[in-house]
């Protein structure tokens, strides 16, 4: 008797170090590490089909010590409820495991191309020591989980860019936050014992679009699979209790997505299951819900139980690789409202799509991405040839809307929306200055059956030299899509106050406009605080216009964000050589633009000389 004390009272001290986890716990139903032997037997539970919970039987193989950082690792092989046929089943990751009536895990990890179902079972101590207590985020009295963390900004001046996923979006990476990002998690494909994959159960999403999710998610160890939502009339009744199906849904609405796992142990209000990462990013916010089964597809690689999300009980609240760690209760996660009105490319009402997906810095942008281009690929496939009017306005409760109005052509148009929406809301949410709070995204797109996309080719200016204050002719050559060549005539202004020498005239779309102002200005594009980052974010120029460019007198610098643009000379030189990372050079450019029914790219230049005894 005071052996089994003693055992219970180190497990305490082990697991449940802080009192608040240990509230409400009963330790006598749990087995530690030390008990379990090598020929024990057992039970397991799981959910194959509908709420019906069924066991299976376990004998343990090996305890391995130290597989990870001070962690052990059961091996069991499981025999019964089909599972000789089958093998561990992807959706059985949390099934519970009991030695005399005593829980000793979760059912975690599998080997691929088994032969015989063996397991690996993540002890339950390992996954009681996991909570939402952590003090990783800071939060203001009485405000209630932020799912951001606190982070040091990395220094904004840092004079290396780098360019988003849009070719009119780039700015440095000390502004995009960049360098502070965590990497993917290992692919758990690379080694032979791996964390069962959860299977993310997908309804209403285009076959084009559920095969980009699985590239995306495949590192996270998700499997998306083309399912159907639970059937609200069905009798079947979820159940919230060990054994019993969970659901983490990542989306809602018009197309449904929910991580399918088993609910490993339940104590008050604190739900742990999966026996491992679901993301492995610790805090969480993401609904909660149970599930049911609807059926188990055997396969000789990797068997998966298909399964629905039914009812919101909760939320995720921490994502740990030895298990995720839900609060049951009236709290509820946060979600992004995303609307999307899609227009053409046959005449009609405009359809109108409704989603919500989950608050998450690394995750909403692509969901919200991915809830966009299975909008517009809903009735058919887009034609080969299409151009996009689309406007994204993204809403966050700090700094007002985001807002681009643009155009994308070519067979790639709705995958350069997709791409645009996905960065600008990675850098919202994830930047140094701070994570801001995304409300809601609204993207209107206008699709037309016709490629307008033209790139420019040539440029010609029609006088050798031209006097300050008149305008001269320009000749833009310009090839539209599978087109024969066009000429286009633009008359450029010069300036009054402009001195006799040769000035350079680059001639471009909006995207190339951009770059050159970025080459021109670097400092500009160095946010020092959250405003100016925004400000930045908020600039987009339009495809279908050309962008003139004349090079303006003289030559400054930048000291930091101050532009010094008519220093002296001598002064400039100083300063220039100055031991300072933070003097930059600074161009200008005289910049004009008019429109064309075009959606242009491209960039030639020529050069014009001003002389105040030119000819007229």
């Amino acid at each position: 008797m005071r052996i089994r004390l003693a055992v219970l009272a180190l497990l305490a001290m082990a697991v449940f170090a802080a009192p608040a986890c240990a509230q409400g716990l009963d330790l006598k139903k749990y087995m530690p590490i030390s008990e379990v032997k090598p020929g024990m037997t057992g039970i397991g539970k799981t959910t194959f089909q509908g709420s019906t919970i069924e066991e299976f039987q376990v004998k343990v193989i090996a305890v391995m010590k130290n597989v990870g950082p001070r962690r052990d690792l059961f091996i069991v092989r499981c025999s019964g409820a089909g599972l000789e046929e089958s093998g561990v089943v992807a959706g059985m990751s949390g099934s519970p495991v009991y030695i005399e009536g005593r829980l000793i895990g979760a059912v975690a990890y599998a080997f691929p191309w088994c032969k015989v179902p063996i397991a690996g079972v993540q002890p339950i101590e390992q996954m009681l020591a996991v909570s939402d207590e952590h003090p990783w985020t800071k939060k203001p009295a009485g405000e209630k989980g932020s799912g951001a963390l606190s982070r040091k900004a990395p220094d904004p001046l840092a004079p290396v860019t780098a360019a988003l996923p849009s070719p009119s979006l780039s700015i440095p990476v000390a502004a995009a936050g960049l360098p502070d990002l965590p990497g993917m998690p290992r692919d758990r494909d690379s080694v032979e014992l791996t964390p069962i994959r959860t299977p993310l159960m997908v309804s209403g999403l285009v076959p084009r679009v559920l095969e980009r999710l699985r590239a995306d998610l495949a590192p996270y160890g998700l499997d998306p699979i083309q399912g159907g939502a639970a059937d609200k009339a069905s009798a079947v009744q979820a159940k919230l209790e060990p054994g019993a199906p969970l659901a983490i849904t990542l989306m809602r609405g018009d197309m449904e997505m929910s991580g399918m796992g088993t609910i490993t142990e339940i104590a008050g209000d604190r739900l742990y299951a999966f026996g491992h990462a679901m993301f492995g990013l610790g805090e969480a916010s993401y609904p909660l819900m149970t599930g049911i089964g609807q059926a188990v597809i055997p396969s000789l690689q990797k068997s998966f139980r298909m399964g629905a999300a039914v009812e919101e009980v909760g939320r995720l609240a921490w994502d740990e690789e030895t298990a995720i760690f839900g609060r049951l209760g009236k709290e509820r996660a946060p979600t992004v409202p995303v609307t999307v009105t899609v227009r053409g490319p046959d005449p009609g009402a405009p359809r109108v799509y409704h989603y919500q997906v989950i608050h998450h810095r690394m995750m909403s942008g692509l969901l919200a991405a991915m809830a966009t281009q299975n909008s517009l690929l809903v009735r058919s496939e887009l034609p080969r040839d299409h151009t996009v009017s689309y406007r994204v306005a993204i809403k966050t409760a700090e700094q007002g809307s985001v807002v681009h109005d643009n155009l994308a052509a070519g067979p790639d148009g709705d995958m350069q929306v997709q791409v645009r929406i996905r960065g600008l809301m990675a850098l919202l949410m994830e930047n140094p200055f701070r994570n801001l709070t995304v409300q809601g995204v609204e993207v209107e797109v206008q699709v037309e059956a016709e490629n307008r996309l033209a790139t420019i080719e040539d440029v010609h200016v029609a006088k050798r030299a031209v006097r300050p204050g008149t305008s001269v002719p320009v000749e833009v050559k310009v090839r539209p899509w599978r087109q024969e060549p066009r000429w286009m005539r633009i008359n450029v202004d010069i300036p009054k106050d402009y001195p006799k020498g040769t000035y350079r005239l680059v001639v471009c779309g909006g995207d190339e406009s951009r770059q050159n102002d970025m080459r021109d200005a670097p400092a500009r594009f160095r946010p020092t605080d959250l405003g100016g980052f925004v400000r930045l974010l908020r600039i987009d120029e339009r495809r279908d216009r050309v962008y003139v460019r004349l090079e303006a007198p003289g030559e400054g610098i930048a000291v930091g964000p101050d532009e010094l643009p008519d220093l002296p000379p001598s002064m400039r030189s100083v300063l220039a050589e100055a031991a300072r990372n933070d003097v930059t050079t600074l161009r200008g450019s005289r910049v004009a633009s008019q429109p064309v029914p075009y959606v242009l790219g491209g960039e030639e230049s020529a050069e014009i000389k001003v002389d105040e005894y030119a000819p007229e």
